[in-house]
């Protein structure tokens, strides 16, 4: 007999680092395709309503920049925290890359779906940090949509949460902008 199980804790350990975020534990971009891909196909089987939000983080850029990437893995992490301690069991906050968070919100009416992401968007504006005796704070735009016959496909319920999130921070960041709100924008 063999034992195999260092093998297999590197497999695991190879699946964990294709499918989640190093810096958050979040999961990454393919993991988000996949379960916004479940989404999509539970939505138009079951009738019941998906939200997708994209959230964008408002002056992170200045962040990294003038406290230093050290600062900005540190606010990324804590905005990795408090989106999963906000959302249920069933959605999914995944990280898209740089300062770019997503939610799948399942089973969410608009209203319930707006609510959660001004939830976390008020969530998001409470968190203070400190860098060198100075305090600095973040918040985040959320871009919403949701899966729909006129929205079809994880890309583009992406593009529309993206062009919903650029209207949230060209009418001021800090605040949820819903997809069909954003091409009156």
């Amino acid at each position: 007999f063999t034992d195999i199980s260092q093998i297999k804790a590197q497999q695991e350990k190879l699946e964990r680092l294709a499918r989640y975020d190093m810096l958050t534990g979040l999961p990454n971009r393919t993991l988000l395709a996949d379960r916004l891909s479940t989404a999509i196909a539970l939505t138009r089987r079951t009738g019941e309503r998906t939200g997708v939000a994209l959230i964008d983080l408002d002056g992170f850029k200045t962040i990294n920049d003038t406290y230093g990437h050290e600062t900005g893995d540190l606010v990324l992490k804590e905005v990795a925290q408090r989106l999963t301690r906000h959302i249920r069991d069933t959605d999914t906050a995944a990280r898209l890359g740089g300062d770019e968070f997503v939610l799948i919100l399942r089973g969410c009416s608009g209203d319930d779906a707006r609510r959660i992401a001004e939830g976390l968007c008020d969530a998001i504006a409470t968190l203070r940090f400190e860098w060198d005796g100075v305090a600095f704070a973040v918040s985040g735009s959320f871009g919403l949509t949701h899966v729909s016959d006129a929205v079809s496909g994880a890309s583009a319920l992406l593009g529309a949460a993206d062009a919903a999130c650029y209207a949230a921070k060209q009418k001021g960041r800090n605040q949820v902008v819903e997809h069909s709100s954003a091409r009156s924008a």
